[in-house]
């Protein structure tokens, strides 16, 4: 089960290992029992994970419960599926505090059952008559696996949020991607009075990745414009009017997505015109020439990272602009374009919703961690799922030794597994620590899953 690899794995193991095994039928009764077991724990360290959140809002950030003793917790969500598109049958979301990076609650999802299907088959091949299935249904309705209709990802997070009173929390704080269909579903919940009425309303924040990322989008959109031009030769080609050499290449557009990003960074928690003059300083910049000298929004000191700025304020003539690493020059009407994409994403509205500078890598960690139980070139069931979602909450938010559920199974633990575990759990960040070495790496770590 930890493989991933189910019934079909113990069975090619045991025969390759001229060893006697189980019937299948053993296997999923022992599976499920360890299932079972899997979730209580997983429960239990999530009860744990919310009293740990209670004490850090309360003791470091000095947030705390109102009267009705709820308190509002700031979350990133996303959904993840076991296959692309929208055509997958299985899936899993999360809500993970975006203040200590703990996973508050999950829920998968399911919109098909093999028993439902079995059964219905039989029914229609009138082995069973209309009373015996009726009956069945009616049984098998608590346990089955389809638990959803509409959109996985939106009924994922409307479980969520509906469950947080129960928690005694108020997730008030909706990060998330730009387009995300699960924000719009938990705002209209309950005939549109949202999760928490309309005196709580919840908040939609941006992951600063994805707002970044659709600025990488929006430019090479731009570049694909095209013109017919004739050639030397008299030949008729169609050429990009933005795209070339000393334009907007892909390390060009790739160095302005990691400048947004960075300019977002730099200016959290404090004003929507900050952070906005910080984002298009670094356009100003690149985009300026030894003609037309575009740097007054960049930061006027001897210490600035422009090289412009900083040669005035120590009374030195500038550099050309020839020698930066990272510049285009593009025709007035050409750069109003870039412009106006610029304008797009640094608006009143989404620097208000980055202010925070918030991303949504807790939960592309989680989700890597989903598929190493249940990997996704294999098939997969709704227990299946449930085991592999709960084994890793379990390990995100406590590790691999106090996750470990030997003992709820009668299983000793030897001093091997012990040692084992304890290098599982000295390893977590390793690859994280590994990669901070090499410095031209270190702006990938903002697109990589690293929380721990």
């Amino acid at each position: 089960m930890l493989f991933g690899l189910a019934y079909s794995g113990v069975e090619k193991l045991c025969g390759l290992l001229s060893l006697r095994h189980f019937t299948r039928s053993v296997y999923m009764q022992y599976a499920n029992y360890i299932n079972k077991k899997t979730i209580e724990h997983t429960k239990y360290l999530l009860e744990q994970s919310r009293k740990a959140v209670f004490k850090y809002y309360t003791q470091v950030l000095d947030r705390h419960p109102d009267e009705d003793g709820l308190l509002d917790v700031d979350v990133s969500f996303d959904g993840t599926w076991h296959t692309r598109g929208h055509s997958s049958l299985f899936g899993a979301g999360a809500v993970i505090d975006a203040n200590t990076g703990l996973i508050l609650d999950y829920e998968t999802a399911g919109k098909v059952c093999q028993l439902c299907n079995y059964n219905k088959a039989r029914h229609d091949r009138k082995e069973m008559t209309d009373t015996e299935y009726a009956r069945w249904k009616e049984c098998h309705a608590p346990t089955c696996q389809v638990n959803y209709t509409g959109g996985m990802e939106a009924a994922e997070a409307v479980a969520c949020w509906n469950r947080s009173l129960y928690h005694e929390m108020r997730y008030i704080s909706f990060i998330g991607d730009g387009d995300s269909s699960a924000y719009s579903a938990v705002i209209s919940s309950n005939n549109g009075e949202g999760p928490y009425g309309k005196e709580h309303i919840v908040e939609k924040m941006e992951c600063i990745n994805h707002v970044a990322k659709r600025l990488g989008n929006g430019l090479r959109n731009l570049r694909k414009e095209t013109q017919t031009v004739k050639t030397k030769s008299g030949k008729s080609v169609k050429r990009s009017l933005l795209g070339g050499q000393k334009k907007l290449t892909d390390k060009v557009i790739t160095r302005l997505q990691f400048y947004f990003r960075r300019s977002i960074t730099r200016k959290v928690n404090t004003s929507e015109e900050e952070m906005r003059n910080n984002i298009m300083s670094s356009f100003e910049h690149c985009s300026s020439s030894d003609t037309n000298p575009n740097h007054h929004l960049c930061p006027k000191s001897s210490e600035s990272w422009c090289f412009y700025q900083k040669a005035l304020a120590l009374g030195k003539e500038p550099q050309s602009h020839s020698e930066m690493k990272v510049s285009f020059t593009l025709l007035p009407d050409q750069l109003q374009l870039v412009r106006k994409v610029y304008e797009r994403l640094t608006n009143d509205d989404m620097m208000k919703r980055c202010l925070k500078g918030h991303t949504q890598n807790p939960n592309e960690s989680f989700h890597s961690r989903v598929w190493l139980y249940s990997p996704k070139h294999l098939n997969t069931s709704k227990n299946k799922l449930d085991f592999a979602v709960a084994r890793a909450v379990s390990v995100y938010n406590a590790g691999y030794k106090d996750s470990n559920i030997y003992e709820s199974l009668g299983i000793p633990v030897t001093k091997i597994t012990e040692k084992y575990l304890d290098n599982k759990d000295k390893m977590m960040d390793a690859p994280l620590k590994k990669r901070m070495r090499n410095k031209r790496l270190q702006k990938e770590l903002h697109y990589t899953p690293g929380r721990h």
